[in-house]
């Protein structure tokens, strides 16, 4: 009888029952030292529902029937890894993150072993998301108030406009080039010039390589700023950064700072830049300076800052604090500010 007992814990359905087991009650209590061998546990389940399956195989059984259950688990336990993903990153980060800890031990195929792809995936598209919804705002509001100051109600050319505008947007998200400044251009010739085309065009052709046409449009569009050369730079550099170019950007800024260095919409366009970059504390500063400057006269922006340097600072407090540095900005005692929320 003991033989038996001992025969049948060790076949791989209970071997992939056991680890399964294991896998699931040690998920929620992970910590920095035990991921690594965590992940190679999850490679270890993996390949025993593959060797199950050869078995199967060849007796001529289903191996899906015979672990329904347990493949049920395994595909519950993996939307879970991916639910906790983030998580697991701040937890990889003690060691180098996953590109260490592949790198460390002989990492399978698993997505397991990229949940730190999955989290940059994830934090592109909440950026993108929240730039689209920015500048369709900033371009509506415009475009919303010049049409009410003019007729009340946006006439066939606004609205061909703002058509134009979106289908440029699109193209320069998925870096087509030639596309977009097609579109641009077109738009020009049929709607007539205006400063969100001509600036498109300018920073389109910029991407593009040929610096005379992109030097020509954006001399046409500062025209239409006239004095206000403040908000050419703001919308060359908000342009830019949606294009990817992110130290025209960043030039953008600095040039609009000359003009005006309390310009709240400067600072969160650079605080755009610098987490775009990777410099968190250096995005926190810009945040938090452009809702302290927008309080008063920008009541949206203030918010929307806020709220961008609150998501920051909770992703910043998460990262474990190696040799006890500081996980957040120092403050200046003498300029304290509240956290910005654009």
């Amino acid at each position: 009888m003991a033989h038996a007992v001992e025969t049948r814990i060790n076949t791989p359905s209970a071997e992939l029952r056991d680890l399964l087991d294991k896998a699931e009650r040690q998920l929620p209590t992970l910590d920095s030292a035990s991921l690594g061998g965590y992940l190679q546990r999850l490679d270890r389940i993996d390949a025993l529902f593959a060797q199950i399956e050869v078995d199967h195989a060849e007796r001529n059984s289903d191996a899906d029937q015979a672990l329904r259950s347990e493949l049920v688990r395994w595909h519950d336990l993996q939307r879970q890894l991916q639910r906790r993903s983030r998580r697991l990153v701040r937890l990889a980060a003690a060691s180098g993150g996953f590109a260490a800890l592949r790198s460390q031990y002989a990492s399978g195929e698993g997505m397991w072993w990229r949940l730190d792809e999955l989290v940059a995936a994830q934090r592109r598209t909440q950026l993108k998301r929240l730039l689209q919804t920015l500048a369709v705002v900033i371009v509506l509001g415009v475009v919303g108030v010049f049409a009410y100051q003019t007729w009340f109600a946006p006439d066939p050319e606004t609205i061909a406009l703002v058509s134009s505008l979106n289908a440029i947007e699109r193209h320069v998200d998925a870096q087509e080039w030639t596309l977009a400044l097609d579109e641009a251009e077109n738009a020009l010739s049929s709607l007539g010039e205006s400063a969100e085309l001509l600036t498109w065009a300018a920073v389109i052709a910029e991407r593009l390589g040929d610096e005379t046409m992109a030097a020509r449009y954006r001399e046409r569009a500062m025209t239409f700023f006239g004095d206000r050369r403040l908000q050419f730079y703001i919308l060359l550099g908000t342009d830019r950064f949606r294009a990817g170019d992110l130290a025209g950007a960043d030039e953008a800024a600095e040039a609009a700072l000359t003009l005006d260095p309390d310009e709240p919409q400067v600072y969160f366009l650079l605080g755009n830049i610098a987490e775009a970059r990777g410099d968190v504390n250096a995005a926190l500063d810009a945040f938090d300076r452009a809702a302290t400057l927008a309080e008063a006269d920008n009541p949206q922006l203030a918010v929307v800052s806020k709220m961008r340097y609150g998501f920051l600072l909770q992703q910043l407090q998460a990262i474990p604090n190696p040799a006890g540095a500081s996980t957040a900005p120092e403050d200046d005692a003498s300029n304290a500010t509240p956290p910005a929320t654009p």
